[in-house]
């Protein structure tokens, strides 16, 4: 997209969303833009400093106490802006191999582990890039806001700008419409990275670097930063003298002196200011910011002086092309001569990659190949542990020694001697240009002591540098010492109160914690609903397939009195466009339960009545249980005529569906088919390897989250989980916490 003077010039797409399919992209096709989300976190935090909410030169640990770097004197000096400028001592990208690909842990876990990154450089005095401290900028806000980063952007800053299209949180790209795929070279081929959403940042790095949008929408954030936060039609998002603070450079950067073929590009000055770089091009300061993940490279530029915005989104992760396009602008506006873009910067392009590959090539030259390793190689077989990504395992399997990483499922790889006691790590994901030698010191006792991992490319993005394997004994964990770890995990929120369901679906075997005490159903209660209207469809009373009425008109429990529900409180917006109109009633099944869709779950209720899911409850042994009424019934809940639910009620529900007799075992797969489809998967499956299977049903209100689920293992065996909770105001913090719970009992069944 192109903006001058206020106005879009252009907005549109070029090429195909994937590569050997026709699908064109258009103006309003979603690209992740990576690390140009940094401008949105640091505009986020520059308007809330203009509320009086915080300071720049505020320290950290003012406003999130639990902050800690590993040098004290960083950590009781670090501010709000140093977050933002990459100077803190970190080495670059440090802490990285925590976010790409993601890992299993909440964006407040991986700030914990800061106080495990070593400081190579002194404070405030090199430049090294960073994601992590993003995320820190990101609590933050929602310390001083009260509000999810992700809630913030949308409400304050992308609905203000009519950025309708742009996703704030990057796992709802998944189910998005309108989305370009992803690139990435291989063996100097490009390829559809066909697991992108698996392989690129996660939730917990929204701050840093998650946010999707598309050139149309790019085009309206481009304006809003050049006319000094003011919006088409509406009120500015901040003010003019916060422009000049998010513009001006903070941290100087080094001056590359470029090759004499492409030294229009040579600049004067370049240095990081709040979310931005700015540097000059020949006369003119420019403003701008790059993005890179996995296949897409993102980058915007914007010259105050001209009132000039350019942004380009693509999906490959060559840099070149996104730099040919924005000089050849510049050029353009700025009357400048043309030039040769593209050739240069594919001569730049070719000569890296002749440089990458030399230098892989130095580490073969110098192998020992007849050398042997010190121990048998199975001895090398074992559980390590690294204070950043945990658990790491190598175990012998039929392709040989395999390393799997237990908090970062995509991170596999099939190790090979090398030479000595040096192995070749070859991920499987090879888009993840992650290959590495694995070193493993041995002990005066021959006993391995600990590993380090090397990347062979020094041009990949990915580091392990300040990574160290441990090995460790495994103690197996028994009843007692589960209660105890789920015990210790529960005692983080003194505030809060839980209840645990579990039952091994072979053996028997049960955990119970709070398990009759009674709940806030909230959403779980649509699993007795679905139910229901499985065992009156199977009875002859309607058809499953059967088209029903879409309607927005209940009747309070209470007086009869009709209400409607607001598409605004729903977690599903699309079925209120079909008011009036007939969908098969599976169709409606499928939105109550997947997407938890409150319409849905009215219009079923209606159709079978929350008495006869209550009796059928009570038939499968679910005494406690109490499905009284259709969701937004105000009335009834002013008067505390609620649904509620255990869970150990839950955990029998869950059970007769897994066991086909939640009516019959026909009924009981095709509601299994239904929860295997689940959209929410913030609690129970959240942390589980992706070979595990999960059919289950979450639910939350204020202060209340809950999920219930059945999990298959690869094995073959299954267990039924019921989590319940109440209390803890962050929704981020209780639904990780139920993950964590799971992830333990998972576990302890994986023993």
């Amino acid at each position: 997209s192109i903006v001058k003077d206020g106005k879009v010039l252009l907005a549109k797409g070029y090429g195909v969303k994937k590569l050997g399919t026709k699908e064109l992209v258009d103006e309003n096709t979603l690209f992740l833009i990576a690390s140009n989300t940094k401008a949105f976190t640091a505009t986020a935090l520059a308007m809330l400093v203009e509320e009086g909410k915080l300071k720049w030169n505020d320290r950290v640990i003012d406003h999130l106490p639990w902050f800690r770097m590993s040098d004290d004197y960083v950590t009781t000096h670090l501010t709000i802006r140093d977050l933002l400028v990459h100077h803190s001592g970190l080495s670059p990208y440090a802490g990285d191999a925590m976010l790409f690909p993601p890992s299993t842990y909440s964006r407040k876990e991986i700030l914990g582990k800061l106080k495990e990154l070593p400081l190579i450089y002194d404070f405030r005095t090199t430049y090294a890039y960073d994601n992590i401290l993003y995320l820190a900028a990101g609590e933050v806000i929602v310390a001083k806001s009260g509000m999810s980063w992700e809630d913030f952007i949308r409400t304050r800053i992308l609905k203000k700008l009519g950025m309708n299209r742009t996703i704030a949180k990057f796992s709802e790209l998944r189910d998005a419409t309108n989305v370009s795929s992803s690139h990435a070279r291989s063996l100097n081929e490009v390829k559809v990275a066909e697991h992108f959403m698996d392989q690129n940042i996660g939730d917990a790095g929204n701050p840093a670097g998650g946010i999707a949008s598309t050139a149309t929408d790019m085009a309206r954030w481009l304006i809003t930063q050049l006319d000094s936060g003011r919006v088409q039609g509406g009120q500015p998002i901040f003010k003019p003298a916060t422009t000049g603070e998010l513009w001006k450079i903070v941290r100087p950067m080094p001056i590359t002196r470029v090759p004499d073929y492409i030294k229009p590009v040579q600049s004067d000055f370049w240095g990081y200011a709040l979310g931005f770089r700015t540097y000059n091009y020949k006369q003119y300061k420019v403003v701008g910011h790059g993005g890179a993940l996995k296949g897409f490279v993102s980058q915007i530029a914007m010259v105050p002086d001209l009132n000039l915005g350019i942004s380009v989104l693509t999906n490959q992760s060559n840099s070149a092309a996104y730099w040919s396009i924005i000089y050849q602008v510049l050029d353009y506006y700025m009357q400048f001569k043309t030039f040769d873009w593209i050739g240069v910067n594919k001569r730049q392009f070719d000569s890296a990659i002749v440089s990458s590959t030399r230098e892989r090539a130095k580490f073969n030259l110098h192998r020992d190949s007849l050398s042997k390793p010190s121990l048998p190689v199975d001895s090398f077989a074992g559980t390590y542990t690294d204070k950043l990504l945990g658990e790491v395992s190598i175990k012998k399997e039929s392709t040989g020694l395999v390393m799997r990483f237990a908090n970062s499922f995509e991170f596999v790889a099939d190790l090979r001697h090398f030479q000595h006691n040096t192995f070749l790590a070859k991920f499987r994901r090879e888009e993840f240009n992650a290959d590495s030698y694995i070193s493993f010191a041995i002990g005066a006792d021959g006993k391995i002591e600990s590993a380090k991992l090397k990347v062979l490319d020094p041009a990949s993005q990915m580091d392990f540098e300040d990574m160290e394997l441990k090995p460790v004994q495994k103690k197996k964990m028994d009843s007692t010492d589960l209660n105890k770890k789920i015990a210790s995990i529960f005692a983080a929120h003194p505030e809060g109160e839980f209840a645990v369901a579990f039952k091994d679906l072979s053996t028997g075997k049960e955990l119970l914690l709070n398990a009759r005490t009674n709940f806030h159903a909230a959403s779980t209660m649509k699993t007795p609903v679905l139910i229901e209207t499985f065992k009156q469809a199977a009875a002859g009373k309607f058809s499953i397939d059967e088209p029903i009425l879409i309607k927005n008109e209940f009747k309070s429990i209470v007086d009869g009195s009709l209400y409607h529900l607001d598409s605004a409180d729903d977690s599903e917006f699309d079925l209120y466009t079909k008011v009036g109109t007939k969908l098969p009633l599976r169709d409606v099944l499928n939105r109550m339960i997947t997407r938890s869709s409150n319409l849905a779950t009215n219009i079923v209720i209606d159709l079978v009545g929350a008495t006869n899911a209550n009796a059928s409850m009570r038939s499968l042994g679910a005494k406690d249980i109490q499905v009284l009424r259709g969701v937004e019934d105000d009335k009834a809940f002013q008067k505390g005529l609620n649904n509620t639910t255990t869970a150990y009620d839950l955990m029998l529900i869950m059970e007769a569906i897994a066991n086909g007799k939640a009516f019959d075992q026909k009924a009981s797969d095709e509601m299994l088919k239904i929860l295997f489809d689940q959209k929410f998967n913030d609690k129970i499956k959240k942390k589980l390897p992706p070979e595990v299977k999960v059919a289950s049903k979450s639910g939350s209100i204020t202060a209340v989250s809950h999920d219930s689920g059945i999990v298959y293992l690869p094995d073959g065996r299954k267990y039924v989980l019921v989590l319940l909770s109440k209390g803890v105001q962050s929704y981020d913090e209780v639904n990780n916490t139920l993950a964590n719970v799971s992830r333990l009992i998972y576990d302890y069944e994986m023993q």
